[in-house]
């Protein structure tokens, strides 16, 4: 149906402005305003335009190729010029493309109504160019589906002078997605939006192809040359028009099933690859077990040897570096004897050592050295098995459920072409020649339609086996993990327990030196009176021998005082109240910072503290 010259001034009301609609004005309004909404990220401005096209006149002998970049140009292409002006065409391919598949599409929102409006493209087709345009993320991506308008019968939409008559005409949009080779992932999921429409009367086709890239263009270029499978006498009869149709359905088609082979078995090949040795490779001690503890406490550190960090970041360290089997010692030094706190016996504060553990694969008479250095590793062969490692596996199954889902969603678009174009020919008001003379291409149409079909539902079969095998792997990465976690954490627990004792021993010898300590100051308090009373601290002569205290000194005036006692008397009158003062003292400070430590310890067991 070619669109009046209304219809042409009138572009920017699209899709109002399509002649025949079956939407309701409130499901149009809906549609515009999404439109407009998503106008920014969709559109390129006109000045980035570039849209292909791919004519055959009805004159012509080859399709001819050609590129429009502005609206000018486009109503030009188009053909909004009186009908004396126009070129009649039988065949119509219009290619929009963007530079890749999260950009903008080459082409400007008044030049998509403007064709739209031309093409008289359904407004359902709408919806399927929202995934496209520019996008950080995948954005409405797993959107799909099919859309069709059918008439067989002619009849006027209104009475107005410009109104056409809607001719017989089949109109169907839909959306596929195919997986390609990609420069940066290896493979991506890509997607294309498709209109058809074919007028009987006319016998007249037109086709909107929307994607990322030219390969579809290429393709369609490939069938319409020379050397093709289809030639322009093709597109003259209504029959071989029809069978020309279909064939152009099978090429999107056929693109929708490829490569998910090639594409299931590179993620195959990535599982396997990151978990195949689960099976067979040695589950190694990410953290070594604190080997002579000596060493960490009372002799100089071992030359270490720095190491890459290993991906398991939470056990991370330095590799120390082994040299005898030998060097291993036990990690436990006491048996079920050892209690299971420990008192500090000056502040009286207990806290719970961690219990001695018997696992099943130990032997209870073998000691802990059976552990020797080969087990412990720390780079490549921990890097085996490791948390990024498990983010990679549970990466790819998204991808193998990612999958699932577009396979699912092309082989229901698919399911439904092809019921679509069965249903059409059985109907009473189909052409009764065209039904006859395009049997056979039909029954090709719905075999290779259902043959598409069949290979996705086999590719599915396969995903659904990945991800039960990927499913059990990651199980089995989880118990490594785990095993290597609770390894770790038992040797750090029985390194903690040696340290501990060796803690230990430390303050009881502390407690040995401070009562030493303590007898000393006692000592030293009780004979520092006397000493300082006989000695003088300036001359360091004794205080008893000066002349004060001496029993025959005479002042000038005065007589002496200390004449009537004896230098015993005089020694003991002074050092004696000086002694008790000074241990008085000594003893009300011990008292006080006894009184302080209670409080403290009545203050942790307030808080809920194991005092």
């Amino acid at each position: 149906m070619e669109p009046s010259l209304t219809l042409y001034n009138d572009a920017k009301n699209y899709p109002r402005n399509v002649a025949d609609r079956n939407l309701e004005p409130y499901a149009l309004d809906a549609i515009c305003h999404q439109l407009d909404v998503q106008a920014p990220r969709l559109f390129a401005d006109e000045s980035q335009a570039a849209l292909d096209f791919l004519d055959l006149e009805s004159s012509a002998q080859d399709f001819w190729p050609s590129r429009i970049k502005t609206a000018e140009r486009l109503r030009e292409h188009l053909g909004s010029l009186p009908p004396s002006d126009r070129r009649d065409y039988r065949c119509r391919f219009l290619f929009i493309h963007a530079a890749h598949s999260r950009d903008k599409l080459k082409i400007s929102q008044q030049m998509l109504m403007l064709c739209f409006t031309h093409f008289q493209v359904m407004p359902e087709f709408i919806d399927f160019l929202f995934p496209f345009g520019f996008q950080s993320y995948a954005h409405d991506f797993y959107f799909s589906g099919f859309r069709q308008r059918t008439k067989l019968a002619e009849h006027r939409q209104n009475l107005t002078p410009d109104a056409t008559a809607t001719e017989k005409s089949i109109q169907t949009c839909y959306s596929l997605k195919s997986v390609e080779p990609s420069d940066t992932d290896g493979w991506s999921i890509r997607h294309c939006a498709v209109q058809h429409s074919f007028e009987m009367k006319e016998v007249r086709t037109s086709w909107i192809i929307v994607k990322g890239d030219e390969l579809l263009k290429r393709r369609i270029e490939s069938a319409t040359s020379n050397r093709g499978s289809y030639e322009a006498s093709d597109f003259k009869a209504i029959d071989r028009a029809f069978e020309a149709s279909l064939g152009t359905h099978l090429i999107f088609c056929d693109w929708s099933a490829e490569n998910w082979r090639w594409y299931i078995n590179f993620l195959e090949d990535n599982f396997q690859s990151m978990t195949r040795r689960a099976f067979s490779a040695p589950v190694h001690v990410p953290l070594p077990p604190a080997a002579d503890m000596d060493q960490l406490t009372l002799k100089p550190r071992t030359n270490t040897q720095r190491t890459d960090r290993s991906t398991f970041s939470m056990f991370s360290r330095t590799q120390t570096q082994v040299t005898t089997k030998d060097d291993v010692k036990p990690a436990l030094k006491h048996r079920m004897s050892t209690p299971q706190t420990y008192t500090n016996p000056d502040t009286g504060i207990s806290q719970p050592l961690p219990p001695e553990e018997d696992d099943d694969d130990d032997d209870d008479y073998k000691p802990e050295s059976s552990l020797n250095a080969d087990d412990i590793k720390i780079g490549d062969e921990h890097q085996e098995f490791s948390f990024s490692k498990l983010r990679k596996v549970h990466h790819i199954a998204e991808k193998a459920n990612e999958t699932v889902l577009v396979l699912k969603q092309n082989i229901i678009v698919l399911a439904q072409l092809r019921q679509y174009y069965m249903s059409i020919t059985k109907r009473r008001k189909f052409p009764k020649e065209l039904r006859e003379n395009c049997k056979d291409a039909i029954d090709d149409f719905e075999l290779r339609i259902e043959g598409l079909e069949n290979d996705m539902q086999t590719q599915i079969l396969r995903l659904e086996t990945l991800l039960r095998l990927l499913e059990d792997r990651k199980n089995l990465l989880h118990s490594i993990l785990d095993y290597q976690n609770t390894q770790a954490n038992r040797y750090s627990r029985k390194s903690m327990f040696t340290m501990t004792e060796d803690m230990n021993d430390i303050a009881r010898k502390t407690k040995i030196e401070t009562v030493s300590m303590k007898v000393i100051t006692l000592v030293t308090l009780f004979f520092l009176p006397g000493t300082f009373i006989s000695v003088g601290r300036s001359s360091l002569s004794t205080l008893m021998s000066t002349e004060i205290f001496q029993t025959d000194y005479t002042g000038p005036k005065m007589p002496n005082p200390y004449a009537r006692l004896s230098p015993l008397q005089i020694y003991l009158a002074l050092s004696l109240p000086l002694t008790i003062v000074t241990l008085l003292f000594w003893l009300g400070f011990h008292l006080w910072e006894a009184h302080q430590e209670k409080q403290k310890r009545k203050e942790h067991k307030a808080a809920g503290w194991q005092v």
